[in-house]
């Protein structure tokens, strides 16, 4: 009986801190880039992050579940969100599983790590995936716009290297806050 209770309690700080991860998807999106307004520092990975660290990484990733399919149901954009959401999906889960792994070893280490591997999957997504799709259903082509090799290097590049790291230094002080204030309950 006790150990249902201990599970369910769990699920429901889930749902909630799914929730809250969905409202930061929103509010605040800071365009970080000059001339990308599209690329927007969002901080709904802290909530999604502090889960992995406190009920381990299933429920980190059960929190990408949720905040996404509420982002798909009540926020859905047509091709830019069908196209952009995946993409922030495994942005945010390839993020966690580094950080959540080496932060056990050194949490500075661990930021770093998260960052590169984010930047690097970031600008394989977007030359593979993102940039194909939106030239095909949106005729968007940044390749002919601006070129692609000046997008990547100047934009792509130093806005994940810069929300990664953005993400890591917010993070960080929140999971020490939330170690003291709830050192026995979560």
């Amino acid at each position: 009986m006790i150990e249902s209770r201990k599970k369910l309690r769990i699920l429901m700080i889930t749902v909630l801190f799914s929730a809250v991860s969905f409202i930061l998807m929103i509010f605040p999106q800071v365009p970080i880039i000059p001339g990308a307004s599209f690329l927007k520092l969002e901080l709904s990975i802290i909530p999604l992050l502090l889960l992995a660290h406190f009920f381990g990484i299933r429920y980190g990733l059960l929190g990408v579940l949720l905040r996404s399919v509420l982002h798909l149901i009540l926020l859905n954009q047509g091709v830019i969100t069908w196209i952009g959401l995946p993409i922030n999906i495994v942005a945010v889960i390839v993020y966690m599983l580094i950080l959540s792994y080496l932060r056990r070893k050194n949490v500075w280490l661990a930021i770093i790590a998260s960052t590169i591997a984010l930047t690097l999957v970031e600008i394989f997504a977007n030359i593979f995936f993102a940039l194909p799709l939106y030239a095909e259903f949106m005729n968007y082509n940044i390749g002919k716009i601006i070129g692609l090799g000046k997008y990547i290097l100047l934009m792509v590049l130093p806005f994940n290297l810069i929300e990664g790291l953005v993400w890591g230094f917010v993070y960080y002080p929140i999971e020490k806050i939330f170690e003291k204030i709830f050192p026995k309950q979560l």
